[in-house]
Formats: C-alpha cells, sequence, structure tokens
C-alpha cells in the first residue's frame, strides 16, 4: 500500500511542469509561454522569498513536503520539475 496522496498518485511531470511555470509566472512577471524547461530561474528574478511561497503552493497542491532551497539547489524549470517529481515519486 503507498503513501502516496490522491493529488501526487495522479500527477504527470507535464502536470508539475505546467503548475511550476504558472507559479513562476505569477512571481516573476514573467509570461508562462517565456518559461521554457531551460530556462535559469534567478535569471528570470526568481527571489528566495518567491521560492519558499512556490513550494508552499507545490506543497499545497501535490500535497507533499518540499524544501525551498530545491528552488536554487535546481537552476532551470527542467531541474526544479525533475525534482518535484522525484518527491512526489518518493512520497
Amino acid at each position: 500500500m503507498s503513501n502516496e496522496s490522491p493529488a501526487a498518485a495522479s500527477s504527470t511531470r507535464e502536470d508539475v511542469e505546467v503548475f511550476l511555470r504558472k507559479q513562476i509566472s505569477q512571481r516573476t512577471n514573467v509570461a508562462a509561454g517565456q518559461i521554457t524547461p531551460a530556462t535559469v530561474l534567478v535569471d528570470i528574478g526568481l527571489q528566495s522569498i518567491d521560492a519558499v511561497l512556490i513550494c508552499g503552493e507545490i506543497e499545497t497542491h501535490f500535497e507533499i513536503e518540499l524544501d525551498p532551497a530545491i528552488m536554487f539547489e535546481f537552476r532551470t524549470l527542467d531541474e526544479v520539475t525533475s525534482a518535484v517529481c522525484k518527491v512526489i515519486g518518493d512520497s
């Protein structure tokens, strides 16, 4: 039996990326369509407070626990998406 939350269990990598892109767009005022998997998040203005707020949104939406440092430990949208998917898979 899995401890995975229903939200996490039904989430695909695409779901995670779309969610992250929307959250990052809202915090940086960069259009979501301009944020690609290769976008370096600090280069578009992501600040540490933004990372904390986004991590809170990720935790609520996907029902997981996440260290806000993940937003800076992994530089690009693709890397952060992979890291969040790993946490979802491990939950």
